[in-house]
């Protein structure tokens, strides 16, 4: 994900070749087959919202359960959550629309073009689950502020009744070793977390 901007141009660049040459047929030396596979990898890394929604939805749920299980340890040792990983603070119908406007759909879009005709069946179906997850939104948003309600009563009534005391102290060597394993994660999807923070939908 670290370099999905530079695929994304460089994969741009090889489509417009093809405008320019005016041919359905794209020659390529060995360097630009060798980019041809490199985003396919990349391509098929991202896959999942191209899936059919059911098998789509599965990916889903496991991924963001792995992601807030680590938010939940990082809030445990004390230390900064990462991003995608607070199960308070992340809406799954609106962090896939975004992962769908934002890094998806621009990329599967551009490789459509390159193969085209061969891929419109993908791009039907990514368009049919971002709008599946789009008309989820307002019942998620709705059920998800009920909880922060709820979590932030339990906290209110926890502080009144329960004596204070200090957070366990960390071991360095804790810290350490999931700080190595959250440093993936937070460069995969720092992309994602930019446009989900500081873009409104």
């Amino acid at each position: 994900m670290s370099k999905h901007m530079s695929i994304l141009a460089d994969l741009k660049t090889m489509v417009e070749a093809k405008k320019v040459a005016g041919s359905s047929v794209l020659t390529l030396d060995k360097t630009d087959r060798i980019q041809v596979m490199q985003t396919m990898i990349h391509l098929a890394d991202l896959s999942n919202p191209t899936k059919p929604i059911d098998l789509y939805t599965i990916w889903v749920k496991n991924i963001m359960e792995e992601y807030w299980r680590q938010g939940d340890r990082e809030r445990d040792l004390g230390i900064d959550i990462s991003p995608m990983c607070d199960r308070n603070n992340i809406t799954i119908a609106k962090s896939q629309v975004g992962f769908i406007d934002f890094i998806v759909h621009p990329l599967f879009e551009t490789w459509a073009d390159l193969v085209n005709p061969h891929a419109q069946y993908i791009l039907d179906q990514l368009e049919f689950n971002r709008e599946w997850y789009q008309t989820r939104i307002p019942e998620e948003q709705e059920k998800h502020d009920i909880m922060l309600e709820e979590n932030n009563a339990n906290i209110e009534i926890t502080t009144n009744f329960e004596p204070s005391h200090q957070h366990q102290q960390s071991s360095p060597n804790e810290i350490a070793d999931l700080k190595q394993s959250e440093s993936t994660k937070v460069a995969s999807y720092f992309l994602i977390f930019h446009f989900l923070y500081f873009e409104k939908f």
